[in-house]
Protein backbone atom coordinates (compact mmCIF):
# COMPACT_ATOMS: atom_id res chain seq x y z
CA UNK A 1 0.00 0.00 0.00
CA UNK A 2 0.90 3.43 -0.95
CA UNK A 3 0.00 6.65 0.51
CA UNK A 4 -1.89 8.74 -1.84
CA UNK A 5 -4.38 11.74 -2.52
CA UNK A 6 -6.89 10.50 -4.21
CA UNK A 7 -10.32 12.30 -5.78
CA UNK A 8 -13.22 11.19 -7.50
CA UNK A 9 -14.84 14.43 -8.75
CA UNK A 10 -12.35 16.80 -9.24
CA UNK A 11 -13.27 18.82 -6.59
CA UNK A 12 -12.52 17.04 -3.23
CA UNK A 13 -9.28 15.70 -2.21
CA UNK A 14 -8.49 13.37 0.17
CA UNK A 15 -5.55 11.24 1.68
CA UNK A 16 -5.66 7.82 1.30
CA UNK A 17 -3.57 4.14 0.86
CA UNK A 18 -3.64 2.49 -2.31
CA UNK A 19 -2.47 -0.78 -3.63
CA UNK A 20 -1.26 -0.01 -7.09
CA UNK A 21 -2.11 -3.24 -8.49
CA UNK A 22 -5.63 -3.01 -7.38
CA UNK A 23 -7.02 -0.76 -9.81
CA UNK A 24 -9.56 -1.11 -13.08
CA UNK A 25 -8.54 0.79 -15.79
CA UNK A 26 -6.26 3.46 -14.16
CA UNK A 27 -9.95 3.67 -11.30
CA UNK A 28 -7.96 2.37 -7.56
CA UNK A 29 -10.13 1.76 -4.36
CA UNK A 30 -8.34 4.03 -1.54
CA UNK A 31 -8.31 3.11 1.89
CA UNK A 32 -9.06 5.66 4.34
CA UNK A 33 -9.03 6.41 8.21
CA UNK A 34 -12.23 7.22 9.89
CA UNK A 35 -11.43 10.96 10.00
CA UNK A 36 -11.34 10.92 6.59
CA UNK A 37 -14.43 8.90 6.42
CA UNK A 38 -16.45 11.85 8.33
CA UNK A 39 -14.89 14.36 5.72
CA UNK A 40 -16.25 12.38 2.42
CA UNK A 41 -19.59 12.09 4.80
CA UNK A 42 -20.03 15.49 5.40
CA UNK A 43 -19.20 16.26 1.56
CA UNK A 44 -21.48 13.55 0.38
CA UNK A 45 -23.95 14.86 2.61
CA UNK A 46 -23.61 18.85 1.37
CA UNK A 47 -23.91 17.33 -2.46
CA UNK A 48 -26.67 16.04 -1.76
CA UNK A 49 -28.48 18.66 -0.51
CA UNK A 50 -27.15 20.72 -3.29
CA UNK A 51 -27.99 18.47 -5.86
CA UNK A 52 -30.52 16.12 -4.89
CA UNK A 53 -30.57 12.65 -3.46
CA UNK A 54 -31.31 11.26 -6.45
CA UNK A 55 -27.69 11.46 -8.25
CA UNK A 56 -25.34 10.66 -5.24
CA UNK A 57 -24.28 8.35 -2.48
CA UNK A 58 -24.31 9.57 0.51
CA UNK A 59 -21.94 8.13 3.22
CA UNK A 60 -23.01 8.62 6.78
CA UNK A 61 -21.21 7.58 10.06
CA UNK A 62 -22.84 6.85 12.89
CA UNK A 63 -21.14 6.23 16.51
CA UNK A 64 -22.54 4.57 19.82
CA UNK A 65 -21.83 2.86 22.94
CA UNK A 66 -23.11 -0.94 23.53
CA UNK A 67 -22.16 -2.11 26.73
CA UNK A 68 -19.27 0.78 27.60
CA UNK A 69 -17.78 -0.05 24.38
CA UNK A 70 -17.53 2.24 21.67
CA UNK A 71 -18.55 1.36 18.07
CA UNK A 72 -18.43 2.82 14.67
CA UNK A 73 -20.92 1.94 12.15
CA UNK A 74 -20.41 3.63 8.30
CA UNK A 75 -23.18 3.25 5.81
CA UNK A 76 -23.17 4.09 2.43
CA UNK A 77 -26.19 4.84 0.79
CA UNK A 78 -27.14 4.75 -2.55
CA UNK A 79 -29.96 6.28 -3.59
CA UNK A 80 -30.61 6.20 -7.14
CA UNK A 81 -31.75 2.46 -5.86
CA UNK A 82 -34.00 2.96 -3.77
CA UNK A 83 -36.78 3.31 -6.04
CA UNK A 84 -35.67 0.72 -8.40
CA UNK A 85 -34.83 -3.45 -9.11
CA UNK A 86 -31.70 -2.98 -6.50
CA UNK A 87 -33.33 -1.46 -3.62
CA UNK A 88 -32.18 -4.32 -1.26
CA UNK A 89 -28.67 -3.24 -2.07
CA UNK A 90 -29.35 0.31 -1.80
CA UNK A 91 -27.20 0.48 1.86
CA UNK A 92 -23.90 -0.61 2.21
CA UNK A 93 -21.90 -1.64 5.61
CA UNK A 94 -18.94 -0.45 5.30
CA UNK A 95 -16.58 -2.90 6.82
CA UNK A 96 -12.77 -1.69 7.92
CA UNK A 97 -9.65 -3.75 7.04
CA UNK A 98 -7.53 -5.52 9.32
CA UNK A 99 -6.07 -1.46 9.97
CA UNK A 100 -9.06 0.05 10.52
CA UNK A 101 -9.54 1.71 6.76
CA UNK A 102 -12.56 1.96 5.24
CA UNK A 103 -13.03 1.59 0.97
CA UNK A 104 -15.94 3.72 0.66
CA UNK A 105 -17.42 3.90 -3.03
CA UNK A 106 -14.16 1.09 -3.91
CA UNK A 107 -14.02 1.02 -7.72
CA UNK A 108 -17.60 2.19 -8.38
CA UNK A 109 -17.21 5.81 -7.24
CA UNK A 110 -14.31 6.36 -9.74
CA UNK A 111 -11.50 7.30 -7.59
CA UNK A 112 -7.92 8.50 -9.08
CA UNK A 113 -4.71 9.31 -7.54
CA UNK A 114 -3.26 12.79 -8.01
CA UNK A 115 0.17 13.76 -8.81
CA UNK A 116 1.95 16.48 -7.04
CA UNK A 117 0.49 19.21 -8.86
CA UNK A 118 -3.03 17.64 -8.36
CA UNK A 119 -3.38 16.06 -12.21
CA UNK A 120 -5.14 13.02 -12.53
CA UNK A 121 -2.64 9.99 -12.68
CA UNK A 122 -4.34 7.15 -14.79
CA UNK A 123 -2.24 4.53 -16.32
CA UNK A 124 -2.92 4.30 -20.01
CA UNK A 125 -5.54 1.73 -21.45
CA UNK A 126 -4.19 -1.79 -22.23
CA UNK A 127 -3.43 -1.45 -26.27
CA UNK A 128 -5.06 -4.69 -27.50
CA UNK A 129 -4.07 -6.02 -30.73
CA UNK A 130 -6.81 -6.49 -32.80
CA UNK A 131 -7.80 -9.95 -34.26
CA UNK A 132 -7.01 -11.05 -37.62
CA UNK A 133 -10.06 -11.17 -39.82
CA UNK A 134 -12.23 -14.26 -40.66
CA UNK A 135 -12.56 -15.54 -43.76
CA UNK A 136 -14.30 -13.37 -46.26
CA UNK A 137 -14.65 -10.37 -43.33
CA UNK A 138 -13.94 -7.03 -45.24
CA UNK A 139 -11.22 -5.25 -43.26
CA UNK A 140 -11.51 -1.20 -42.97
Amino acid sequence: MIEVLVSCNDRDRYPALVDPADHQDGVVRPWFDLETVQRIADDSQAEAARVGHGSVDTIHVLAGDVGGTPHVVVLNICWMYLGGDKHQEAVEICQPNEDGRYAIGGHEWGWYVLDGQLNPVIPPQVKRTPLPPFPGQRVL
